[in-house]
């Protein structure tokens, strides 16, 4: 969780408390569970030694092309988590295979997102109520709600995020909750979402138009909309032409000023290629820009790039953003339409958001989960009472 404003010490836990937690549970699952009568083969001993390696070298060589330690910690959650999530979607599909064998992917994509709603439904109910009780003022300077945390943008993606789960539940094809309680919980989460920033509105919006509109269009309509795209361009081509540099950056927040730092930047230190390491070239923007009139660069610590494109462009070069998009268009096909829908609107609200490389981040959990559970391929090998996993492709059923 993000900083709740009327408990600072929550911040400070949850920094390291998240990366305490994961690296706990991998270190379980490789050495506990394993050895236990159920067994679960996750990772030989070949794989999990490379595992470390690469962390070890990752962690020499930043520090060393660096010359800091400062975003080291960062640097090297970044891979910790994904491997938190790896381990978990597969501790989840062999635990569901016994009961529910080729279809054990959907079944686990439910119970994590099930999951995941029951957690944010509880965190709702007991931050709102403790903001309530000590009369927390939920309301920002600029008239953004941002509830219990520490602004609306946070609180927003907490309302997308748990709009999103229970929207999930209610419209997959393979099991629908229709519950009075999960139909409360979209109500409630769209509602509030309505009173934080423009782009939670915006990700929701866009994940609703592409599962009931998009998604039900013919092959056809496509090949229109690929026509219309250049008169579309043009259009906007001359309507921006009309805009100022100030009016812009008014429009994106500040953003536009931000993305232009940043690309001037990584002109100057010519890191177009392999980039500068998650959130160096963030400080190099800050540090140079700070008193130079900006007030949003002024009052800040630490700076983020608000776009999620940008971030990865920054650390990991055009070679990053490449492999990054390579997974994302390989796996698509894989996608049900409730994935797609969701996983669309979380991709353009990116453009606007650091999220995507934040994976510990409530949002960006959602979407490299369902990413990675669709990336599993899945068969029953019957061996005795032994049931395994193979690499055939998975049943959807829609």
């Amino acid at each position: 969780m993000n900083l709740v404003k009327f408990i600072g010490g929550v911040s400070a836990i949850g920094s390291v408390g998240k990366l305490g937690f994961s690296v706990s549970f991998i270190i379980f699952v490789l050495v506990a569970v394993n050895r236990s009568k159920f067994k679960i083969k996750l990772l030989n001993k070949v794989e999990s030694l490379l595992i470390l390696i690469c962390l070890v070298l990752f962690a020499v060589i930043f520090v060393y092309l660096n010359r800091s330690r400062i975003n080291l910690l960062p640097n090297l959650a970044f891979p910790i988590y994904f491997i938190f999530y790896y381990l978990i979607v597969k501790l989840f599909i062999r635990a569901n295979l016994l009961e529910s064998g080729k279809a054990a992917l959907e079944v686990v994509k439910l119970n994590i997102i099930y999951v995941i709603r029951f957690t944010l439904y509880i965190n709702f109910f007991v931050w709102f109520s403790l903001a309530l009780i000590f009369n927390v003022n939920m309301f920002e300077i600029d008239g953004g709600f941002g509830g219990f945390f520490q602004d609306e943008i946070h609180f927003g993606l907490y309302m997308v995020t748990g709009f999103f789960v229970s929207f999930y539940m209610r419209f997959n094809s393979f099991y629908s909750d229709k519950s009075y309680f999960n139909l409360l919980l979209m109500i409630v989460y769209g509602s509030l979402l309505l009173y934080t920033s423009r782009n939670a509105l915006l990700i929701v919006l866009v994940a609703l138009v592409y599962f009931f509109v998009i998604s039900r269009i013919k092959n056809w309509i496509y090949g229109i909309i690929l026509l219309l795209t250049p008169v579309v361009l043009a259009g906007l081509n001359i309507f921006l032409q009309g805009l100022t540099f100030q009016r812009i950056n008014e429009i994106t927040s500040g953003r536009f000023q931000i993305w232009t730092y940043a690309i001037e930047k990584m002109n100057e230190t010519n890191s177009w290629i392999l980039g500068n390491g998650l959130f160096n070239l963030n400080d190099i923007v800050l540090k140079a820009n700070v008193g130079k009139g900006s007030m949003y660069l002024d009052s800040l610590r630490s700076l983020s790039f608000h776009s999620s494109y940008l971030e990865i462009l920054a650390a990991g070069g055009v070679i990053a953003v490449f492999l990054f998009f390579v997974v994302i268009i390989k796996i698509w096909k894989e996608f049900s339409s409730i994935d797609r829908s969701i996983m669309f609107g979380i991709l353009i609200g990116a453009s606007f958001e650091s999220y995507l490389v934040q994976p510990f981040m409530l949002i960006s959990s959602l979407f490299y989960l369902i990413l990675l559970i669709n990336s599993f391929k899945v068969r029953i090998v019957y061996k005795g009472d032994d049931l395994g996993y193979g690499f055939l492709k998975p049943i959807h059923s829609n």
